[in-house]
Order: structure tokens, then sequence, then C-alpha cells
């Protein structure tokens, strides 16, 4: 006999009691508030992992361009039309196996490949997950900068490069390739121009040298404890 308070499903045939099936609703729902936010972390730290491969690409291909440009860095927007040259995503790209004319179909598709943080779900091929750090493109009859009148246009010129910045996510703006982080006077102004929080509490950074680590802002750039890894004079 049935306990009293239980009834059967259906049927002449035993089957579920409504208790049994609240007891397996709630089993099922504690299951899928477990999975479902490790599916998502484990989401979270492939997408890093993979940001981090692409930066380390983009260095590559920075550094191959580089050679064949008596060793000078590529330029950001900042300064590259008045010297006629693209601008390094566009420098860049040949050395990276891309050849698409700008502004077509297949250069958005390299762009949002190739350039692009899997994290940043911006489509538009203007604008960028990363940006150049702008003290590469420096010169003392232009620009007002601490270390002036040094210049940091080849790696072999930069005292620390396993210490210096040279790619970082940016917030996606048009032609927003480059950070004026010379201009930079707090931490708030590294926050702003960075999406500092793109990977939960840090985001990515490609060092001269080639490695890429995740940071959190403060340790990139913070006045008041004399930290600053993009200028090449003041980076320790």
């Amino acid at each position: 006999m049935p306990e009293p308070g239980s009834r059967r499903v259906s049927g002449q045939n035993p089957g579920f009691t409504l208790i049994e099936l609240l007891a397996v609703i709630a089993i099922l729902a504690v299951a899928a508030a477990i999975t479902i936010p490790a599916i998502a972390s484990t989401r979270e730290r492939a997408d890093n992992l993979l940001c981090l491969s692409r930066l380390r690409s983009l260095g590559q291909g920075i550094r191959l361009s580089a050679l064949d440009n008596a060793g000078d860095f590529p330029r950001s927007f900042h300064s590259a039309g008045s010297h006629g040259q693209a601008n390094w995503v566009a420098t860049i790209a040949p050395f990276l196996g891309i050849n698409a004319e700008t502004g077509s179909q297949e250069w958005t598709d390299a762009i949002n490949k190739t350039f692009r943080c899997p994290s940043d779900r911006t489509r538009d091929p203007w604008m960028f997950s990363y940006g150049l750090n702008v003290f590469f493109e420096l010169t003392p009859d232009g620009d007002d900068y601490t270390g002036s009148p040094a210049t940091w246009r080849k790696a072999e010129s930069v005292p620390r490069p396993a210490r210096t910045i040279l790619l970082a996510e940016s917030r996606p703006v048009a032609f927003g390739d480059h950070f004026m982080c010379h201009q930079w006077s707090s931490i708030n102004a590294a926050r702003n121009a960075m999406d500092s929080l793109r990977h939960g509490k840090t985001s990515n950074y490609l060092f001269v040298d080639g490695h890429a680590e995740a940071l959190k802002v403060q340790q990139t750039f913070d006045p008041a404890e004399g930290i600053n890894l993009w200028n090449p004079s003041l980076a320790r």
C-alpha cells in the first residue's frame, strides 16, 4: 500500500511518487548550480590562455616586422600617418600570414581571429583588443615624457625588455590601437584606458622580450608606489 499522502503519478504500473519526482528535480537543480559555473569558469580560463597565446603571436609579428625595418618597432596611429606608414596592426599582418585588403571581409575575419581577444565581443575591424605602448614612438621634438631625450624605437634600446610592456588589452575604441601612457598621472587614468578587468581581476600584457602574463593594473602602473612598467626608463 502507498504511504498516506503519496500517490502514483499514472496508470496501473508502479511509477514515481510526487515526492520522488520533487527529489529528482531538486537533485538536478543542485547539479546544474554546480556544473554551470564550473563550465563558465573553464571557458574563461580557456579564453585567457588563448588571449595570452595571441599576444605572444602578435609579439612575434612585431619582431619580424622590426627585423625587416632596420630593427624599428612598428608605429600606431599616434605617429604612423606622419611617417607615411601603416599602423602596427596593418604593418605586422603580412608577417602573420594575413595579406587581405584592409576593410575587406577577409580583413575583418583576420582581425577577429588574430588580433581579437576571445573575451572581447567587439567585431568592428577598427576597434582592437590590444594597444601598443606609445613610448616606443615618442620623440623629444614632438612629445613631452619622462626619460626624454632618450628614445626606444628598437628593442635593443630598451633597458629592461622583460619588465617593459609592449602591448596590453585596450577598451574597444575606434582607431584605439595605442595607449597614451606618457600622459597618465594616476592609476585611474590607466584603468580608464585599459580593459583592466577583461579576465576577472586581471588583463593580459605582452612584454618587449616576448613573454605574456596576466596582471592587475596596479602591478603595471601605480605612481604612488613608484610602479611604471610602460616607460622604458622607469620599468623595474
